[in-house]
């Protein structure tokens, strides 16, 4: 069923906005006039595949952990699912927030499934949000189920907000150097040579970050980073943690063991990683058990391999998981605030080189400015 956005007034005239889930347009214009109101704009919503990297064009990690905190909150209530939808809908001031709550609220209340109608809206509720839902409704645990879900997003948000601020100052830097330089050049300080390869060097940083942001671009960078020693192993621990931590909330839901390596090998963004978890897959289908699965893969490392082999004998395998997913978020901040100490000294370098190239070019300006005088003189 598709969805229609429409725009509206009552009888006495007061516009009013919203969704409207209907076999056609003509569904929309019925459903529209049965509730008593004039149509001024419908159109139908189709969704498009982003080309964007992840994490752009879509609902950020921030947006989403309040969205499920607010919703773990309502599970909490004797409130009727369908009506949580709708409340949460009503709340939202993110677009495809709202729509979405609209549409399961409104698909819920028609009697259709739960994790059926959230996979209609992919670019907001993953399969792991899905999964997750579904193991909750299943187990009777759905209040729970959704509190994990939000401290997920939760701390995922933590780590992407703390590398964020700690890039905001190199990048500030460099923005101002490059601002320095334009006005430097429009008052005569700066010669057209320096200049147009300030601006050369600038075009090339634009384009290489445009190029990131497209998905081919950022899998390309993906590529690269792994197989640069310092940033490929930052890179790889952020996969582990995610892993651990992913697949620790579906063992605690009660997810099949084998459906809970498949979500969460979905999604990490770590090849090596990913072939991995399919081997272990496979080998638990053959019999072994999950740590025997780990070790003759040969990629998972011995901390964590030893400590679900641990949870295993002790029955306590989420456990254990989640523990490893707060060491390796640990590691990772640790990791970053390094990587950005670092960061800092080069852009400092970067800085001060410019700098100098402009100082130099300004003097050598005002110097030739005085020769001229001279010269008329």
């Amino acid at each position: 069923m598709p969805d229609f956005r429409y725009e509206s007034v009552n009888a006495a005239g007061k516009k009013t906005k919203g969704v409207l889930f209907a076999e056609s347009r003509e569904g929309a214009l019925t459903s529209l006039k049965n509730k008593h109101l004039i149509p001024t704009s419908i159109t139908e919503i189709t969704p498009r595949t982003p080309q964007t990297a992840p994490g752009l064009g879509g609902v950020s990690v921030k947006r989403l952990a309040v969205y499920t905190r607010k919703f773990a909150e309502l599970t909490k209530t004797d409130i009727p699912i369908a009506e949580q939808f709708q409340i949460l809908g009503e709340e939202e001031e993110g677009q495809l927030l709202r729509e979405a709550s609209a549409h399961v609220g409104h698909e819920i209340g028609l009697g259709r499934h739960l994790g059926e109608v959230m996979a209609e809206r992919p670019r907001v509720f993953s399969k792991l949000y899905i999964k997750m839902i579904e193991a909750g409704l299943r187990s009777g645990t759905l209040d729970q189920v959704a509190e994990n879900l939000a401290k997920l997003y939760e701390s995922e948000n933590v780590i992407r907000q703390k590398m964020l601020s700690k890039l905001v100052y190199p990048a500030v830097l460099l923005i101002f150097c490059f601002l320095a330089a334009i006005i430097l050049r429009w008052v005569g300080f700066v010669s057209n040579e320096l200049f147009g390869l300030l601006m050369s060097i600038w075009l090339v940083i634009g384009l290489l970050v445009l190029i990131g942001m497209t998905r081919p671009g950022y899998a390309f960078y993906r590529q690269i980073g792994f197989r640069l020693p310092w940033i490929g192993k930052l890179m790889r621990d952020i996969n582990l943690a995610r892993f651990c931590r992913v697949f620790g909330l579906q063992y605690t839901a009660g997810v099949p063991i084998l459906e809970g390596l498949q979500t969460s090998k979905e999604v990490l963004q770590d090849p090596a990683l990913e072939r991995a978890i399919s081997g272990v897959q496979k080998r638990i289908n053959s019999g072994l058990d999950l740590r025997d699965a780990m070790v003759a893969s040969g990629v998972f490392p011995r901390r964590v391999v030893g400590m679900v082999g641990t949870g295993e004998k002790a029955g306590g395998v989420d456990y254990m998981l989640m523990k490893l997913a707060e060491y390796y978020e640990l590691d990772v901040d640790t990791q970053s605030t390094i990587m950005t100490t670092v960061l800092y000294f080069v852009t400092f370098m970067a800085v001060a080189a410019t700098v100098i190239a402009v100082v130099m070019s300004a003097w050598g300006s005002y110097f030739g400015m005085i020769s001229d005088l001279i010269d008329e003189v």
